[in-house]
């Protein structure tokens, strides 16, 4: 396992500094990745030791223990979410609201101009927003002129997520056989089990941090400084991801800390990795951010009101988010009481305590059913964690079961860091989605709890484990007839039921919920049809939280999409040599305008328009396809 993760994290450091290198010669196509992997291959081929023999049996033993695995009830079930969600990925369109709004348009248009780029856009996420999963998927996207595949990032950190929480859990302190328990059950958690599937650019970083604290404790007991250089380079991928996985690299700097000395005996390699590490890390986002925005994360205020929701009092943000990421976790897969949850929670913030927490996003927001758009852990693993705990305290006061095998003060350091971490997330963040964002984090928050000994007799009982298997089961389950992309004909048979009984208003309800699929499609295919090919360039009006673009850059690598802007005069429209512009009603809402408004102003004519739902259970919304009148 361990050499699967060396190759992860050495393969990111390699992808986000190519892109960031690339950009700066003006290189980022075909050509530039070109060279830039032979020059890596040649350096693996000119460093990689001289053994014989050994992989051979590595890879038997690997194979005879994974098969010797799969015979158990938790790690069979997680080999069956592993298929699964590699099924869901290839089956289906990637679904991620926020990917086909504005991460894979960011890398089109970085793309078409060879180079990262300040895009220019009111979307202000397209720009200020850490890059990491983008510069993954930009080479992919490059060769394989699609992106189908980009869901492969979160599966292969998918399949990598137990082996590094047993190892992290173990040098922690936690027993083995409460590490190989838990290992599985923290791995069916809700917002990793459904990112495997899509594009989510939240769980794949806790690979990153798992590494960069499994690296540096390894490298306290093997003394290599190969461990010490891939911590250094896995804390600095955490960073880049996005900014809020930021705090939690405190983890990886308690862990490197011990290694400084280590470092120092290699100064010219530990500068050159460290100069990587820069690279790869937020840093360059970050001066973009203060060049352009003049803050380092970015956040602004448009005449239109969009920005990067930022709490304004920590302490209050601290409060809410106590409670916001309770009740995300905490909430069934089905929460059929949504629409008066929301409602109360739209008048509490209207109250005079509820004003304190008007700066967050939908403060209190819950979705009627589960998704990997909002959820977080999940409510199994919560529950299993408060059972485990409430048991193990029953049997230490039982008979006492020991005290806690002592430890360094580093390892103390471990168990608390996480916890800090996550109080400044909660001071900072303030979206409807904290859950999500959350996922990096909750792995570390279990050790402390888990370390207790009385852990390693709950885990040994049978009820206990009876019902882990059934939480793994209904992760299983809830895979399966995940909305966004189910695994059994979902149209067809409650398309069927509800003709039978049309009456029926759940029917009419479950049908339009596992619509979803069929909206990305219309958003990615809009107005294929009515564009020539000979278009290369397409106008773009749209704020933000469409997914329609990537589907106007087709044939990707062909034509080209440029965001118009409300203040954009019809010159400026022609001046790019746009006879096309796709207008989203969305932005003709934040604008205050109608589609007729926007006609006249850019003296245009509609030629087309499509119906699709921007969220599931909201009003659908329209695509309007705009022909440029040509100046006489």
């Amino acid at each position: 396992m361990i050499a699967l993760v060396r190759l992860w994290i050495l393969l990111s450091a390699l992808l986000v500094s190519a892109g960031w290198i690339l950009s700066a010669l003006h290189q980022l196509n075909r050509v530039g990745y070109g060279i830039i992997f032979a020059l890596a291959i040649g350096a693996w081929l000119l460093g990689r030791p001289k053994t014989k023999g050994a992989a051979g049996a590595s890879w038997g033993q690997t194979a005879h223990k994974i098969w010797w695995r799969g015979r158990r009830l938790l790690p069979a079930s997680f080999f069956i979410l592993v298929l699964l969600s590699l099924l869901a990925g290839e089956m289906y369109l990637p679904h991620n609201g926020d990917s086909g709004s504005y991460r894979t348009p960011r890398v089109l248009h970085w793309l078409g101009q060879e180079q990262w780029h300040w895009i220019h856009t009111l979307d202000i996420r397209m720009n200020i927003a850490g890059t990491g999963f983008e510069w993954l998927s930009a080479p992919m996207i490059l060769f394989t002129g699609s992106d189908r595949g980009l869901f492969l990032i979160n599966w292969v950190s998918y399949l990598l997520l137990p082996g590094l929480i047993y190892s992290v859990f173990t040098r922690l302190g936690v027993r083995g056989t409460v590490a190989w328990w838990w290992m599985w059950l923290l791995s069916s958690g809700w917002c990793f089990v459904w990112q495997a599937q899509d594009t989510g650019n939240d769980s794949f970083a806790v690979i990153y941090a798992l590494a960069s604290v499994d690296f540096a404790l390894r490298a306290r007991q093997s003394h290599r400084l190969t461990d010490w250089w891939l911590a250094l380079l896995s804390a600095a991928l955490l960073t880049g991801t996005k900014q809020t996985s930021i705090p939690l690299v405190l983890m990886s700097l308690i862990a490197i800390w011990p290694g400084i000395r280590p470092l120092l005996t290699r100064p010219l390699p530990t500068l050159l990795v460290l100069i990587v590490g820069l690279l790869i890390s937020a840093l360059p986002v970050t001066i973009f951010n203060l060049r352009h925005t003049g803050n380092w994360m970015g956040t602004t205020t448009t005449a239109y009101g969009w920005s990067n929701t930022e709490l304004a009092s920590p302490f209050w943000g601290v409060i809410g988010n106590t409670f916001c990421l309770t009740v995300q976790n905490l909430k069934p897969p089905i929460f059929p009481l949504d629409h008066a949850w929301n409602g109360a929670m739209q008048h509490f913030v209207h109250t005079s305590f509820g004003s304190h927490f008007k700066s967050f996003e939908n403060f209190g927001y819950l979705e009627q059913s589960a998704s990997a758009a909002s959820a977080g852990i999940g409510l199994g693993v919560c529950l299993m964690l408060l059972l485990a705990l409430w048991r193990a305290r029953q049997l230490k006061l039982a008979t006492p079961v020991g005290p806690v095998p002592p430890t360094d003060g580093i390892i103390r350091l471990l168990w608390l860091a996480p916890w800090v971490a996550l109080l400044v997330f909660m001071a900072k963040v303030g979206t409807y989605e904290n859950a999500r964002q959350l996922a990096p984090y909750y792995v570390f928050l279990l050790p402390i709890f888990l370390i207790a000994p009385g852990h390693a007799r709950v885990v040994r009982e049978r009820w206990w484990r009876r019902l882990a298997g059934i939480v793994m089961l209904v992760t299983v389950m809830m895979v399966v007839t995940s909305r966004s992309c189910p695994l059994f004909p979902a149209q067809t048979l409650f398309g069927w039921l509800h003709e039978k009984h049309p009456q029926s208003q759940v029917l009419a309800h479950v049908l339009v919920s596992f619509s979803s699929q069929n909206d990305v499609r219309i958003q990615r295919n809009c107005f294929q049809a009515d564009l020539l090919p000979a278009e290369k360039v397409i106008g773009y009006y749209s704020i933000a939280n469409c997914g329609a673009e990537p589907g106007l850059w087709l044939p990707w690598g062909v034509r080209r999409v440029e965001r118009i802007l409300p203040d954009d005069s019809r010159e400026y429209v022609r001046s790019l040599n746009i006879h096309y512009v796709v207008v989203d009603e969305q932005a003709l809402d934040i604008t205050r305008q109608t589609i007729g408004d926007w006609l006249r102003g850019h003296d245009g004519e509609l030629v087309s328009q499509v119906v699709f739902n921007l969220r599931w259970g909201h009003p659908p919304m329209h695509l309007y396809l705009v022909r440029v009148i040509p100046t006489s």
